[in-house]
């Protein structure tokens, strides 16, 4: 059983998805449960026919702190083996319900990543329910070392399993973004995807564009999906006088198939991370990329090999760096060529489900 705060698009999320779609099921079955809401992937997974159950669905009048007795009747009803929680909340109910008598196995994934910046009483939640799990497990090295310090917990206790992506599926006779392409200077498309939010650092890669205009540098940026700060995002936009290069698509449905493949350089402007799964998607697909040294970052790209690594929040040298694969369309194709080189070695689905199921079935016995 997987369990999670709600299925709304999000890292934690789809990493869920991949784990229904991808385990061996000769030899897993597979139950998402969610405490607060079904969101959009949980629907979709309903779609395509997993057992889906919400927490306040099977007893609504129960107090989400009470939850966790809700879990344990359920857990014993499934005879659920190993819970897999993906969140603080998921975590802390685990943790009560072996306290309980649950004999349920508990792996826990963090998918947060920057501790340095999380409520006092979120880390001592961590801090507490985690010693009751069987199997905890970070998606990054640099992640792991935050998790370590935050939660005093030894490396032993912490293993680290990268995030792994599925290949895009894409066709490559339509080109959605063709309307940008064809504009009278040709510009290159540089584009971006994540939720509208702080910790995506989006106005400064408002400003980095800004700076490719000032140098008369010809391209447009496409930022794909939606979120909190949208309106001011657009605002800066117009502030910058960006309106006629910078274009907001709002959220678009499967963005790694509908619109990724087809962008001519990734850019990811984050302020912190743990280990990106868009920024995989776009190794994937082999685009140039330009990334911030943020999470897992230089763990995952080589710099000036299989991508282009710069500070967060420094406008110039994300403009610097944007500028250099575009006028070098050979270090472009290099770095495209290594980058998928690098995914197809290091960050596939299957790695990263032959990875899971090695630890389940090692619990188990």
């Amino acid at each position: 059983m997987f369990s999670i705060h709600g299925l709304h698009h999000g890292g934690a999320e789809r990493v869920i998805a991949a784990l229904c779609s991808h385990l061996d099921k000769k030899r897993f079955s597979v139950t998402v449960c969610w405490r607060e809401a079904r969101g959009a992937i949980g629907e979709e997974l309903v779609a395509q026919g997993y057992e889906v159950l919400g927490l306040p669905e099977i007893e609504r009048n129960v107090s989400p702190y009470r939850r966790f007795l809700t879990l344990k009747r359920l857990l014993q009803s499934k005879q659920i083996d190993v819970l897999h929680t993906h969140d603080t909340g998921a975590l802390a109910d685990a943790a009560q319900c072996r306290l309980m008598g649950a004999k349920a196995k508990i792996v826990h994934t963090f998918h947060f990543g920057n501790y340095r910046i999380l409520r006092k009483k979120y880390v001592w939640m961590e801090r507490c329910f985690s010693r009751m799990a069987h199997c905890l497990v970070a998606v990054g090295f640099e992640q792991a070392k935050q998790i370590q310090q935050a939660l005093c917990l030894s490396s032993e206790r912490l293993r680290v399993i990268h995030n792994g992506v599925v290949e895009p599926i894409y066709d490559e006779t339509v080109d959605p973004l063709l309307q940008y392409r064809q504009q009278s200077n040709h510009p290159v498309i540089i584009g971006s995807i994540s939720t509208l939010i702080e910790q995506k650092g989006l106005p400064v890669l408002l400003e980095a564009v800004a700076i490719l205009r000032q140098h008369k540098i010809p391209c447009v940026c496409v930022i794909a999906g939606d979120g909190p700060l949208r309106p001011m995002l657009e605002a800066k936009s117009r502030q910058l006088h960006l309106t006629d290069v910078v274009y907001f698509l709002g959220w678009v449905s499967n963005a790694a198939n509908n619109i990724l493949p087809y962008l001519d350089i990734f850019c990811q402007s984050s302020l912190w991370e743990a280990n990106s799964i868009v920024l995989l998607e776009a190794m994937a697909v082999g685009l140039p990329i330009v990334t911030t040294e943020v999470g897992e970052s230089r763990h995952v790209i080589a710099n000036g090999q299989s991508g282009l690594i710069v500070k967060p929040r420094d406008p110039k040298a994300l403009a610097d760096a944007l500028m250099l694969l575009i006028q070098q369309k050979e270090l472009r194709e290099r770095i495209r060529r290594n980058a998928r080189q690098t995914f197809l070695e290091k960050f596939t689905i299957d790695k990263m489900i032959t990875h899971y199921q090695n630890v389940y079935e090692g619990l188990m016995q």
